[in-house]
């Protein structure tokens, strides 16, 4: 009776941390001086069967803290029957600006789902002052007067160098003043709508078959220009050269899409810049899920008028 009670309370503590989902910032002084690195570590615990996506950190935690260096992500397995899976990243950072600064939640993903982390206080000292010595005059500037010679014999490799190229450059805008343009005929590029251009990417790269062959880096970059491309063409958002946040942005400020459509992009853009920033590396049919959001979105946003000369 004694053991089958020891043999219960193992098997409920080991469901009870399978179901443990938790996301923690954390950092490894409490302190520095100004200048001074420190390690900001992000910790995300879920089922070892959940979608787990880490927060996205660039170039800085906020505008005071910068981000040096960033290790790459580790995963690693607890419980008995190893159902807890942990992934965690270390970020090297620093700050040259005094004050408490206080770090908001972080963002991650569970099965798609967004789970908050807590929010942490970065103290960041300047150097003390010695008052022991009292206060010390500034010293007076000192004058130095200005020599011609002086100056020639520092810069006259500079100043040749200078002279050299301006008659280089002076002797070929001449040569091509003299050169008679040549015309250049123009080129009449027929204008398609942004579906039929994205749903003809998206046959190619399903015959490609990129994540069978283990290239998932180069399908989740295809798929991301695809619909990103798609955005920038139809719905007229500079998509190319924006961050996923600033897209997402973008998209909340388009009244014709509905909410669940903006997060289902949002997690996929999430995860094709993990893939390429911090080599996460989806499993199963993760795959071929994220495609049918990319072929939803352009399905959803194609105009009315559009799909009904398609079926006819």
């Amino acid at each position: 009776m004694r053991l089958l009670l020891i043999i219960s309370f193992i098997v409920a503590q080991s469901v009870g941390f399978a179901q443990e989902q938790s996301l923690t910032i954390s950092t490894d002084k409490e302190s520095i001086m100004i200048g001074e690195q420190m390690e900001f570590k992000v910790t995300l615990k879920g089922a070892s069967g959940d979608t787990m996506v880490l927060p996205l950190i660039e170039d800085t935690i906020i505008s005071e803290i910068e981000v040096i260096n960033r290790s790459k992500v580790d995963t690693s397995f607890e419980g008995t029957q190893l159902e807890q899976r942990i992934l965690s990243q270390t970020y090297t950072i620093t700050s040259f600006d005094s004050g408490f600064f206080p770090i908001t939640p972080r963002v991650a993903l569970i099965n798609g789902e967004e789970i908050e982390s807590n929010p942490l206080l970065i103290a960041v000292q300047t150097l003390e002052i010695d008052t022991s010595k009292g206060i010390v005059d500034i010293m007076e500037i000192e004058d130095v007067p200005f020599s011609f010679k002086e100056w020639f014999q520092e810069n006259w490799t500079w100043i040749a160098i200078s002279l050299v190229a301006l008659a280089i450059i002076t002797f070929i805008a001449l040569k091509l003043s003299k050169q008679k343009p040549k015309e250049v005929p123009e080129i009449i590029v027929p204008v398609r709508p942004a579906h039929e251009i994205a749903l003809e990417r998206l046959e190619q790269l399903k015959e490609e078959k990129l994540w069978q062959a283990g290239k998932i880096k180069q399908y989740y970059s295809e798929l991301s220009d695809i619909l990103r491309e798609y955005i920038e063409f139809r719905l007229t958002l500079p998509a190319m050269e924006q961050t996923t946040d600033e897209i997402i942005t973008g998209l909340r400020h388009k009244p014709e899409l509905s909410e669940e459509s903006i997060s289902k992009v949002k997690q996929l853009l999430f995860l094709s810049d993990l893939v390429k920033f911090a080599k996460e590396n989806p499993v199963g049919n993760e795959n071929e899920i994220n495609f049918s959001i990319v072929e939803n979105f352009i399905a959803e946003t194609t105009p009315k008028q559009e799909n009904k000369e398609e079926d006819v």
